[in-house]
């Protein structure tokens, strides 16, 4: 790695060079304070000239902070960039993937953080994207995250493509860096570039996550509303939408299923917010023993709060969206009619 200030005394300093040089002379706490204020594309340009800067005398410093730096001005020493150095300036502001990121660039290597977040995916997500690969890369991938990582994703990877990628993992021979630094720039633009720009469907899961928590009546006027400008947007929502009296719809297997996973108290406190179509929907789901406790309570004449009855309701209709989450529950050919 060529040096930049001791290599030409005589030629003058750049503006990344000046910065660099500045914010390395300056109090670490001082210069994390400025370094949170550029973005990344600056910081790993003032990484790689911190890290080639050389000595740097005094009075070249005094010159480029016109005697704004007084410690310098009094004698310091000269100053000594450096790859450590340029690691520990960005140390001091910034998160330690950030720092590993821009550091792993600059030196050419493996990027250590890039490939933790790779072995953190889901195996099904590694999956199908190896899946489309070329085997050496899905090898080259593979025997860079976790053994029990690999090895489940492995299991889910076409059979001729898992013993491609196997027995290039067993012969492969060492990956040069260029090779290796392609192959890492590939996986932060395909897994992880638009990580932070969420897709439509995965909007509409969080809002529905947010509208399922509300009322009937209050879930009702919020589509009505989207669906008056968004109609697409409305019944893609909608499909994501689950309440307590959409039950009514489901099937007998269902039911009971969903009531196997719901406590007595629960279930009393729901139906007595519930219309007799819902509890004639609901108590033939029930144990004989279950079903005569709630019959016996139903038949008091005890109000509980409104908000008790709202959020037993809730609760049972969320354990109807966890059983669809575990694919235990098709809502979607529910609704359509397709199961008995």
């Amino acid at each position: 790695m060529s040096t930049l200030a001791a290599q030409d005394p005589g030629r003058p300093m750049g503006g990344a060079e000046k910065v660099a040089a500045v914010l390395l002379a300056l109090d670490r706490d001082v210069s994390s304070r400025i370094l949170k204020h550029f973005d990344h594309r600056e910081l790993k340009n003032i990484a790689r000239v911190a890290a080639r800067l050389d000595a740097i005398p005094s009075k070249t410093l005094e010159d480029i902070c016109d005697g704004l730096i007084d410690e310098i001005s009094n004698g310091a020493p000269d100053l000594l960039g450096g790859e450590s150095v340029a690691e520990e300036l960005l140390a001091s502001a910034l998160p330690d993937e950030q720092v590993a990121d821009i550091m792993s660039e600059l030196r050419g290597r493996s990027n250590k953080f890039l490939w933790q977040r790779v072995g953190a995916l889901s195996e099904k997500v590694l999956g199908d994207y190896l899946a489309t690969e070329h085997p050496q890369t899905a090898a080259l991938v593979l025997a860079r995250v976790d053994p029990g990582t690999a090895a489940k994703v492995l299991a889910l990877l076409p059979g001729p493509l898992r013993a491609s990628a196997m027995r290039r993992m067993l012969v492969s021979k060492p990956v040069s860096e260029h090779v290796l630094h392609l192959v890492e720039e590939a996986l932060q633009e395909d897994l992880f570039a638009v990580s932070n720009a969420p897709s439509t469907a995965e909007v509409s899961a969080r809002v529905a996550g947010i509208v399922n928590q509300l009322e009937r009546e209050q879930i009702v006027e919020i589509i009505e509303g989207i669906s008056a400008a968004e109609p697409v947007l409305a019944e893609q929502l909608k499909s994501l939408i689950f309440s307590f009296e959409d039950i009514v719809g489901l099937s007998q297997k269902s039911r009971m299923m969903i009531f196997d996973q719901a406590s007595t108290e629960r279930v009393i406190l729901a139906l007595r917010g519930a219309d007799s179509n819902m509890r004639e929907a609901v108590l033939p789901c029930l144990s004989q023993r279950t079903r005569r406790m709630v019959e016996a309570e139903l038949a008091s004449p005890a109000e509980p709060p409104r908000k008790d009855v709202v959020a037993s309701q809730r609760e049972i209709a969320n354990i109807v969206l966890r059983l669809s989450e575990q694919g235990l529950i098709d809502l979607a050919a529910e609704k359509r009619g397709e199961v008995a």
